[in-house]
């Protein structure tokens, strides 16, 4: 079984858990790891840099969960 592919905004990723803030609806392209982060950086309405999330990208461009949002607690 293969994994599921997306392309949208130029990004492309795997995964049927991602969550992509899609441009076409007021968004910034990105792509993260669930709902729950698209969310949190989009809050408001407003896309803020993930990084204020304690977020850093992977090398192709997914903004993965943190390990302090991971673990729960």
């Amino acid at each position: 079984m293969q994994p599921l592919r997306m392309s949208c905004c130029g990004s492309s990723w795997a995964g049927v858990e991602r969550a992509h803030c899609c441009h076409r609806t007021g968004g910034c392209g990105g792509v993260f790891d669930d709902a729950a982060l698209r969310d949190a950086h989009r809050g408001g309405g407003i896309c803020a840099d993930p990084r204020g999330l304690g977020l850093a990208p992977t090398a192709n461009g997914i903004w993965p969960r943190a390990l302090e949002y991971a673990s729960g607690p």
